[in-house]
């Protein structure tokens, strides 16, 4: 009788036991939670991202970035007190003391000017936008020298084109089908001339697409997303939202594919490739795990 009680005992004790550590470990992660819900990213352009402790380029950690002193500068350049970094790669020949960007992928410390992230040979080029700049005999795409364009008439349009007297270019490339005299950048990469319209630097097939920004056009039919067409898209409800999302009434789309998670209905671009629905919140249309 004895062995009976001190067996119903030590049963007692033991589930006690069990329960106690189960609520302690329920505990740990209610609270690894709360942490995690109350961790917030903040979004600083360009694909920057940062948080009280790290530092993210599309979501991906910094290493041996400084989240107390990192800010984005725009065009893909972000520093933090000790170092330059562009699109998530060190700069590693530039000085963030006296790093700054000027324009279209363009930046400069008190010694040397960078393209692309990269320091360029001739330091007297002069920036006219879109990776484009010249000097008085030449232009050049991102730091590479274009033949056969004249720099005295050359001229940035926007979009990546631009043209000279007798060319039209795009990010570098002559447009052979594209009139100068006449050519002129709409927006989102179309283009156009008297006779053609042009997405990045191609002549398109459907001269009656209506560009809606973001890549995106469409005509009475159908929806497409850089000259290709978006199938399941409805052309009667679908717009340009920002930063690569568009919507119909029925499904949300990234860069033309669509974000099978996202609630059209709620769904809105935020900034920066961040977007949210009522449940969750996308980066480049991608749920973000909390």
């Amino acid at each position: 009788m004895k062995k009976l009680i001190a067996l119903f005992i030590l049963t007692l004790l033991y589930t006690h036991s069990a329960d106690l550590s189960a609520i302690e470990h329920h505990s740990q992660e209610s609270a690894k939670v709360k942490i995690s819900c109350q961790r917030k990213i903040t979004s600083l352009g360009g694909g920057y991202s940062k948080d009280d402790f790290s530092v993210y380029f599309r979501g991906e950690k910094l290493r041996g970035a400084s989240a107390s002193s990192f800010k984005y500068l725009g065009g893909g350049y972000g520093k933090d007190n000790w170092k330059v970094f562009y699109r998530g790669i060190v700069v590693e020949e530039a000085s963030a003391s006296s790093f700054e960007y000027s324009e279209s992928g363009y930046g400069k410390d008190s010694w040397k000017t960078f393209v692309g992230g990269k320091a360029v040979a001739n330091q007297n080029l002069q920036s006219i936008g879109g990776g484009y700049s010249k000097d008085d005999f030449a232009v050049y795409f991102r730091g590479e020298k274009l033949r056969d364009a004249s720099a005295s008439s050359f001229k940035y349009l926007g979009g990546g084109y631009g043209k000279d007297n007798w060319k039209v270019f795009y990010k570098g490339m002559v447009v052979e089908e594209a009139s100068a005299s006449s050519f002129e950048y709409s927006e989102s990469g179309y283009g156009k001339d008297n006779w053609k319209s042009f997405f990045r630097g191609k002549a398109v097939a459907n001269q009656n697409l209506q560009s809606i920004g973001g890549g995106y056009s469409k005509d009475n039919f159908s929806v497409y997303f850089r000259d290709q067409k978006i199938e399941d898209a409805s052309a009667s409800s679908f717009k340009y939202i920002g930063g690569g999302y568009g919507k119909d009434n029925w499904k949300v789309f990234y860069q033309g594919m669509v974000v099978k998670e996202a609630s059209a209905s709620s769904f809105e671009y935020s900034e920066d490739g961040y977007g949210k629905d009522n449940w969750n919140v996308f980066y480049r249309g991608r749920v973000v795990e909390r």
